[in-house]
This record gives structure tokens, C-alpha cells and sequence, in this order.
């Protein structure tokens, strides 16, 4: 099982915050970087949901990903722990706490992580070696194979629920914060740890646990927002929370955003929901028992044609005088037995009758086509074969959706299926007050991570229920603005059960009436499919680091209409690289990146010369980064001194070669990840570097390993930009890597820092510029000879040079004799190797992008050999008419 492409975007952001909170060692900082980076800045940002970083959890990174339901929030937990883990110390227990909503939950949660054919156990085991153990409360409260020894040597994921650590009283304290002498082994191996909390035995569960300094995993997060939950997350000392949920709530660090629109091009999801509002529940029970006969014919038809197996079932919505009123849903069963429907294809499941609860409902031996229930689905219900919600509600009573709509979204076998109506869900009700209704729908949707958008209603329907009087409820209200909440129509008979009229469903059923109803539905699912696709391609062109939700309260500029049609048409060349020619594609050209280029570098081969002094200078800069300047430091990055002096003392037990190889491996864990260089590359190199050095210089690496790691890290860098520009400039010779057009600039820009006009900037708004590019393109905009000028943007957005270094000029400017010019500007005290690099390849892309391209580097007074000055670069573009 593979990551979908939007759930690795939500691991490379995880990745990417990281990454911001190793470089600036502030997690405030961090959040506002990463924002920043695309596009957004969370200060000025006016919303519910994305905000500055929320410090809850005091030193504690705490980060959130908004996913709807069926978008895969556990398997993407299960992605984000190694790179959660490889930001650690070395030597930190690698210890989970997931804790998870509810029993239902619990059980299937604990049971597919220790399964080792499942998936989900699958990925971890393949990012931790298969040292993986997996617990339940009971086996940690009585140490079944939970010990020091262990904890050290694998990664343990403790599956557990809140209710189990939440004190709401102190009398009768729950177990896990008891004396347990089967932990006491653990009171006894941390013993230079303080104890994180008072009046609570060292050798309780809770104790323990803060002993262990966990990642916590957070279920379905929103539920933490009470005081006492987040008392409880203090009390067990995390070292990083990552939180998942489809509602996200004020306190959340929003890092990553899945959208509806992107679960739907992944075939997670049946949308849009379909909604019709019938006349009586007569017409919703004819119209379901239809709809689930005509969705089986044509999974039946596409099985045959070589699809899998789908059996459509009804959810049918029952509202009884109480949740327990078994009477009510025994009556329901009856009558649709009566109808016609075969006993053994009706089930009732609710809170206190379960007759699913042994059914494999996606089994071909299932005979289930109809279940009866209120909420009893909302939580643990994973059968995508669920397709049509129809609420058996009285016409006057408030229809009560919310809590189990999300239980018909999931798709069948995550796959676009032929067979249009088998892609989409369905929701019937019958009510006098409709709007009221589809609040309750735009709600359900809500709480499973949708919006208002993600449904269609024929628009007869909702007009024909508007006060035209006032205006509200309108269609434009319906799928925009806010509108207020109506209230729902009441009557004597409210509490009344409903009434199932057999006669009328039968007669109903296939008569005349009951089959253009049901080609109305069908009409309604099948007209949006074009438009459903129509937009997914839109979202396509758009801005894609921006997530869909927050477009619409980001500023964003379009291209000013003096230089649209030029610009449409510009398409200006980036480099590529040929691959092995196919039938289909004999030139196959993709992008080039850095990581093609290093194709072939041996690491382990190349010079291990590096200047290994430590000088007071040098580490004063790492210490000054590594002191703590306020709470907003993540505590994980402080190793205790009994944890380094545990490490030197074992060092002591070994013999050279494996002390030597102890340390390569802790130093490549530091550096991490380089490009594509292997793993054991660079454990190679870092054996090759120490091995002959003496037993004091190994000491003092084993005491200072980020500082020698940097050493090493940058040693690395180097050799690996000098083999990549080599081989880019032999590749190039070869007519290997070739300039071809492939950047268009897009429709609108959203800057973080919108400057005001200078003259004939392209957008109506460009992106900030420091003073010295302040003066140069005001230059450039007032000569004669440019018709536009465009601050290029970065990560992802802009141009890119891309080469044997990622290069996104400063500036585009377009000339009257039809030259587009590349401009870098760098201030004098820039002029380092970074700047040779860039001046190296823009001068490169330039001799092969053609004529029409020019690239030039400026100083403002001294420069590169190839640089301009600003008046040099002026008296060049002045004749360019």
C-alpha cells in the first residue's frame, strides 16, 4: 500500500516544518516560516482555523493535519513517524502514545497496528526494521513484554484512550496513575530523571510514560480541546504531538490541508453527495429500496465487464421517542419485510441491538442490502458499500443527519468505477422545512471534513421552500455566504413515530410517479459529473501550495489586462533531460533535477580530507544556537549528560572497529538524509573520515557529534555540487540535457508582502523587494524599451533554473524586440560561492535557451567576473527596442 500523491504532501510538509524547526530551533519561528514559504503569512491571516502558532503545550512542537473522512488519517500517521523519529537525539526511546477517540476505535486501531500482513503495520515495520511492538492498557499495566530493555531496542506504540489518563476526580484514581510494581523496573533505569508529576508513584503507568518523553498521536484531535485533556497531554511530557482530525479547532497548528477535491481525483471519496427532498416518507422508502436495485444492477453489469465485487446498501435513518426504542426499529424491519424485501437483506444496528456486528458486510456470502439505525454508525463503520442515507423522519421533524452522513462517503476500492452512479452518494429525506435540512447535511459534511460545496440539490427543490419575503435561504446563501440558522418547523405530532404506509410504498414502487422520481435522482447525480470533473482540472492550473480552503481569504492578484495576451503566450525554457526513448514518446524529456545528476556518485570514493579542528569560534556559534532563548524551543533537543556519559561508557566495552562504527552510524543519523546519496554511502565515508584519527579526537566527536556532523554534512555538499556541475556540463556537451519551454506564469499571484506599483509591473500587486532590487527594477521599468517587469517567485512557484543548483532569479523583464530578460541582484556583500554557482548556470541556460533569452547577474559596485553593474546592465536593455 503506497501513499496517495496528496497524503506524501501532507508527510513533505510534516518534513518541511521539521526541517524550519532543526534550522531555526523555535517553534513559533518554524510555523510562521513554513507558512510563509507558501505564500502565507499567519499574522495577517483572518480565519478560524489558521493562526499563530498556538503554544499550548509549552516547548512541545504540537502540529495538525485537517483530513476528511476516508482520507486515510491513520496510514498517514503511520508515514510521519520516521520523520518525526529522525529529528530526535540519538538516543531517545522511540515510544508512540496513540491515543484514539473511542472503544470502537481503540479495538481496531490496536488490532490493524499489530497485525503484520496489515498495511498499516506493513509501513512501519518497513521504516523501523521490523522492530516494531504494539500494546493495549492491559499489557502495560501488567509489563507484558514492557521494559527498559525492550523500549531501547524498538519502536513501541501504545495504543491507548484518553479516558484512561483523564483525572476528573482524584478519588479513585484511574489505573494508570496507581502504583504498578510490574514498572518498576523502569522507576529504577531512569533514575536521574526527575518525576514529571507530583503525588504520582514512580512506578505508575502515567509516570512511566513521562519517563519515556513520547511522540503522541492524536486520533480525531478535536476532541482535545478541554482544559483537562490538555492538562493530561502536559503530564505525560511529549516530545512532539501530531494531530489529525477533519475539524480542526482554534488551538490547532494547522501544517497540512487535504481538500475534498483532492480525495475525489484520488477516488477516496463518493462525492458529490446527491440530495432530494421527497413528499413523504412513502416516496423516500420507494425511492431507496429503487435506488439500491438500480446502483446493484449496475455493479452487477460493471463486474461483468471485469469490475470488482459491490453489493449497494441503504442506511436507513430511523427517529424513535428514545435511543433505545427497539420497537420502533423492529416495526421498520417489519415493514419493509412486507414490502417485499427478504429478511435476511435487513439488519438493526444501534446502541443496544447489533446484528451487523459478526457480518463481514463486503463479503460475496452477504445478503445485506438494508440496515436500520439512529447514530449507532458514526464512529468505527468502514463499509464502503454504503451508498444512499434515507431519513425515515416525520415531515415535521427536525431530520438529524449530521452525526452518520461521512458513513456513506467512502469509495469502494479507492477507484473511479465505470459506471458514474456508482461514484457518487445519495442522501433522501422528506421535510417541510428544507433548508433546515440541508443545514443539518452541510453540517454532516462539515464534521466529516467537507463543505457545502461537495453536495448537489436540484434547485427546484430549494426555491420552492424559500421566503421570498426575506431572501434568505437562498442559492447563492446555500453554497456561499453564511446564512443564518432557520428553525425547524414543529408540531404536535413531532414525537410521533412514523408512519410506513406498505400499500402506498408497493403501489408507489415502479408505478409510473415512482419511476420519473427516480429518473429525476438519476438525472440530478448524472448532470454533475461534468462539472465535478471541470473543476478538479481547474484546481489543477491553480496555485497548488496554497490549500484550496484558504484561496478565498488570500489576496490575489491577476495579470493586468494590458499584458494579458502577452504573457499567456510566454512560455519561457527550463532544462530537461532525456531519458530511454519509448514507443509512444521517442524524445521522453522530464525536468532535471540535482538528484539525476548524481546518477553514478560514489560518496565512499571521494576525498575525505576535512579540517577536524574544534575552535572556540566554531562552537560558540553551535552552543549559541543549542542555548535555550524561551519556551518556544523544542525541549527534544537537549540530551541529558547521563545519556552521553552512557554512551562513552559503552564505547569502552568495544572494540576499535566497532567503536568506529557505533560513531559513523549516530553521525549519519545526525546528517540524515543527503539528496539521493545512500545511506550506506555515507556510513561509509564517515568510517573513512574517522577511522584513522586517535582515541582523544574520537572522544571528543563522541561529546560533540551535531558539530562534527555539520563538518562532515558540508564536506558532503561540496562533492556532491562539484560531481553534479560536472556531470551537467557533460551532459549538456552531449545534448543530454536540453532547454526546452515549460514555464507559463499564472493566472493570479497571492504575495506575502505586496509592494505598490513601481510602473509596468506585471501583476496588479507584485511581491516585496529590499531596497537595492527596489532600485534596479525601477531603473529597468522606466526605460522605453521594457513593456513588463515581474519579481520572480520562490519554492515551487517561480521560474527555476534548475541545474546542478535550484536558481530562481530575482526578476523578469519582458523587452519591446521580444527578449525576455533574467535578472539576479545581489548586494556587494553577496558575492560568494553561492553567487558563482548561479552566475555559472544563468550564463549556461542562456546559451541554450536561445536568442531570445538573456541572463545577467548585477552588483551595485563591485562584482564577479561576468557580473554587470546596475549602469551596465541599463546601457545594455536601453536599446533592446
Amino acid at each position: 500500500m503506497e501513499l496517495k500523491k496528496y497524503q506524501q504532501e501532507v508527510i513533505n510538509d510534516l518534513t518541511q516544518f521539521i526541517e524550519e524547526l532543526d534550522s531555526t530551533r523555535h517553534i513559533g519561528k518554524a510555523f510562521t516560516n513554513f507558512w510563509e514559504s507558501k505564500g502565507i503569512t499567519v499574522q495577517s491571516l483572518d480565519n478560524d482555523f489558521l493562526k499563530p502558532y498556538d503554544n499550548s503545550i509549552k516547548g512541545v512542537p504540537r502540529v495538525t493535519v485537517k483530513v476528511p473522512t476516508a482520507g486515510g488519517k491513520t496510514f498517514i500517521a503511520c508515514n510521519a513517524l520516521k520523520p518525526i523519529f529522525d529529528s530526535f537525539p540519538l538516543d531517545k526511546p522511540q515510544v508512540v502514545v496513540w491515543f484514539v477517540p473511542s472503544d470502537t476505535i481503540l479495538k481496531q486501531t490496536y488490532e490493524n497496528l499489530s497485525n503484520p500482513s496489515h498495511p498499516y503495520r506493513q509501513r512501519i515495520d518497513a521504516h523501523f526494521n521490523g522492530n516494531v511492538k504494539v500494546y493495549d492498557k492491559e499489557a502495560l499495566l501488567f509489563g507484558q513484554g514492557f521494559n527498559p530493555v525492550e523500549v531501547k531496542e524498538q519502536l513501541s506504540i501504545l495504543v491507548l484512550s484518553v479516558q484512561s489518563f483523564v483525572e476528573t476526580v482524584r478519588k479513585g484514581l484511574p489505573r494508570a496513575y496507581r502504583e504498578n510494581e510490574n514498572l518498576a523496573e523502569f522507576a529504577a533505569h531512569f533514575r536521574d530523571l526527575k518525576a514529571n508529576l507530583d503525588n504520582v508513584d514512580d512506578t505508575a503507568l502515567i509516570q512511566v510514560i513521562a519517563y519515556l518523553n513520547p511522540v503522541i498521536v492524536i486520533d480525531e484531535s478535536h476532541n482535545f480541546e478541554a482544559d483537562l485533556r490538555v492538562d493530561m497531554l502536559n503530564n505525560i511530557n511529549p516530545s512532539f504531538i501530531f494531530d489529525l482530525t477533519a475539524t480542526p479547532r482554534n488551538r490547532s497548528n494547522i501544517i497540512s490541508f487535504v481538500d475534498a477535491i483532492k480525495l475525489k481525483k484520488n477516488n477516496m471519496v463518493k462525492l458529490p453527495v446527491i440530495v432530494y427532498n421527497h413528499q413523504d416518507t412513502t416516496e423516500v422508502l420507494s425511492s431507496a429500496i429503487q435506488m439500491q436495485k438500480t446502483l446493484e444492477a449496475k455493479a452487477k453489469a460493471q463486474e461483468a465487464k471485469g469490475g470488482k465485487y459491490i453489493r449497494p446498501i441503504v442506511l436507513f435513518q430511523a427517529q424513535p421517542k428514545t435511543s433505545d426504542d427497539n420497537v420502533t426499529f423492529d416495526k421498520i424491519k417489519d415493514s419493509l419485510i412486507e414490502i417485499g424485501i427478504p429478511e435476511n437483506q435487513i439488519k438493526i444496528k444501534t446502541a443496544n441491538k447489533d446484528e451487523i456486528k459478526k457480518i463481514d458486510l463486503m463479503s460475496r456470502d452477504c445478503e445485506v442490502r438494508y440496515i436500520i439505525t439512529v447514530n449507532a454508525l458514526k464512529e468505527g463503520w468502514d463499509c464502503p458499500f454504503a451508498y444512499v442515507l434515507a431519513s425515515l423522519a416525520n415531515k415535521s421533524s427536525s431530520v438529524d443527519v449530521e452525526q452518520i452522513l461521512g458513513r456513506v462517503l467512502r469509495l469502494p476500492y479507492v477507484t473511479k468505477h465505470q459506471e458514474d452512479l456508482l461514484n457518487y452518494s445519495y442522501v433522501f429525506t422528506s421535510s417541510n422545512n428544507f433548508l433546515n435540512t440541508l443545514d443539518k447535511i452541510i453540517l454532516g459534511l462539515n464534521k466529516s471534513g467537507f463543505s457545502a460545496k461537495d453536495y448537489r440539490v436540484k434547485e427546484q427543490q430549494v426555491e420552492s421552500k424559500i421566503d421570498t419575503t426575506t431572501g434568505k435561504g437562498s442559492f447563492e446563501d446555500l453554497f456561499g455566504k453564511q446564512q443564518e440558522q432557520p428553525t425547524s418547523a414543529t408540531s404536535d405530532n413531532d414525537e410521533d413515530e412514523v408512519e410506513i404506509k406498505v400499500d402506498d410504498v408497493k403501489e408507489l414502487t415502479g408505478s409510473e410517479k415512482g419511476t420519473s422520481q427516480l429518473e429525476d435522482i438519476l438525472k440530478l447525480a448524472g448532470d454533475t459529473n461534468a462539472e465535478f470533473e471541470k473543476k478538479m482540472e481547474e484546481l489543477d492550473k491553480e496555485d497548488n501550495l496554497i490549500p484550496t480552503e484558504l484561496k478565498e481569504k488570500i489576496k490575489s492578484f491577476p495579470i493586468k489586462e494590458v499584458f494579458k495576451e502577452g504573457a499567456e503566450k510566454e512560455v519561457i525554457p527550463t532544462f530537461h533531460i532525456k531519458t530511454a526513448p519509448s514507443l509512444i514518446e521517442p524524445d521522453n524529456l522530464i525536468p532535471l533535477t540535482k538528484n539525476l545528476l548524481l546518477e553514478g556518485f560514489e560518496l565512499d570514493k571521494q576525498d575525505s580530507n576535512i579540517d577536524l579542528t574544534r575552535t572556540a569560534s566554531k562552537m560558540a556559534s553551535i552552543d549559541l544556537a543549542e542555548g535555550r532563548k524561551d519556551e518556544y524551543v523544542p525541549e527534544y533537543k537537549y540530551v541529558d549528560n547521563h545519556v552521553k556519559e552512557a554512551f562513552a561508557e559503552y564505547l569502552t566495552t568495544l572494540t576499535p572497529e566497532q567503536k568506529i562504527n557505533q560513531i559513523a552510524g549516530r553521525i549519519t543519523k545526525i546528517i540524515k538524509k543527503i539528496d539521493q546519496i545512500p545511506e550506506p554511502q555515507i556510513i561509509a565515508y564517515v568510517k573513512k573520515v574517522i577511522k584513522d584519527l586517535n582515541s582523544e579526537k574520537i572522544a571528543e566527536i563522541t561529546n560533540n557529534e551535531p558539530f562534527y556532523a555539520k563538518l562532515i554534512k558540508d564536506k558532503i555538499n561540496e562533492l556532491a555540487e562539484q560531481h553534479a556541475e560536472k556531470q551537467f556540463d557533460k551532459l549538456l556537451d552531449k545534448g543530454t540535457v536540453v532547454c526546452e519551454p515549460s514555464f507559463s506564469f499564472s493566472k493570479t499571484i497571492s504575495p506575502k508582502n505586496p509592494i505598490k506599483s513601481i510602473t509596468k509591473n506585471l501583476y496588479i500587486q507584485e511581491e516585496g523587494i529590499n531596497d537595492f532590487e527596489k532600485q534596479v527594477i525601477n531603473e529597468v521599468a522606466n526605460l522605453d524599451s521594457v513593456v513588463y517587469w515581474h519579481r520572480n517567485l520562490e519554492r515551487g512557484k517561480g521560474l527555476l533554473i534548475n541545474g546542478f543548483i535550484n536558481h530562481y532569479p530575482d526578476f523578469i523583464v519582458k523587452m519591446k524586440n521580444g527578449k525576455t530578460i533574467l535578472i539576479e541582484t545581489k548586494g556587494d556583500h553577496l558575492d560568494g560561492s553561492d553567487s558563482q554557482q548561479k552566475l555559472r548556470l544563468g550564463e549556461k541556460w542562456a546559451s541554450k535557451a536561445g536568442d531570445n533569452y538573456r541572463y545577467f547577474m548585477v552588483f551595485k559596485t563591485d562584482r564577479l567576473d561576468g557580473a554587470r553593474t546596475v549602469a551596465e546592465l541599463i546601457d545594455i536593455l536601453k536599446d533592446m527596442k
